[in-house]
């Protein structure tokens, strides 16, 4: 069996102060999720584990290079993806071969199949509004490339206020507010819900990355 560990950005919030220990497993527990769809338990031992700014993720470089670590960096890119091999410059002089980016970020995967955002509003009990229209037909995504979707988280977040409202309660009273993306704490369950084999057709970064730790 292979040991081989991912190390993926992740685990951010508008509030670093309300992550929590729980936060760190849910996100290792559904990208694991994720990959183990094509890189089975019984040929693989695979560890996720979170990782923050690009410093760190060169030390990550620096460590594996000389501790002799089997694992790769993914991240998110932050840009299209001609500006792959620039940002790729960034990490040298270490083995780049070892890095993969989402492009342009974590959520272009998750804007790559809205079925799952509809499976993730039925999981979480939100309110579906706009009942008559699919997500798919919206302008935002529509006859678009998920790698073309300029800043997807904030089109995520978007879409999640035009079709989905949860409900608070203050004061006694209840009220229906439109549902805000939390890259924290829903970003993980959505990539959780992801067919594989449909983002490697998609994403060639994930075909990539999985034909790597094939090989």
């Amino acid at each position: 069996m292979v040991d081989i560990t991912i190390y993926i950005e992740g685990v951010q919030s508008e509030n670093p102060a309300v992550l929590t220990v729980d936060n760190s497993a849910i996100f290792r527990e559904n990208f694991h999720q994720l990959f183990s769809q094509k890189l089975s338990s019984t040929e693989f031992n695979l560890r996720i584990k979170p990782f923050g700014t690009i410093t760190q993720a060169r030390k990550m470089l620096e460590l594996m290079d000389t501790q002799g670590i089997n694992a790769v960096l993914l991240r998110d890119l932050d840009a299209i993806e001609e500006k792959r091999d620039e940002r790729l410059n960034q990490y040298k002089p270490f083995d780049t071969a070892k890095v993969f980016f989402m492009i342009q970020e974590m959520e272009a995967w998750i804007l790559s199949q809205v079925d799952k955002i509809e499976e993730f509003g039925k999981d979480e009990g939100l309110i579906r509004k706009r009942d008559n229209e699919e997500i798919s037909g919206n302008s935002l995504i529509k006859n678009k490339h998920p790698e073309q979707i300029n800043k997807p988280s904030e089109k995520l977040d978007t879409i999640f206020r035009q079709y989905f409202d949860v409900v608070k309660i203050r004061r006694g009273f209840e009220r229906k507010i439109g549902k805000r993306y939390s890259k924290a704490f829903d970003g993980p369950k959505l990539i959780g819900l992801l067919d594989l084999q449909t983002l490697m057709q998609y994403f060639d970064e994930a075909k990539r990355l999985i034909d790597y730790i094939k090989k």
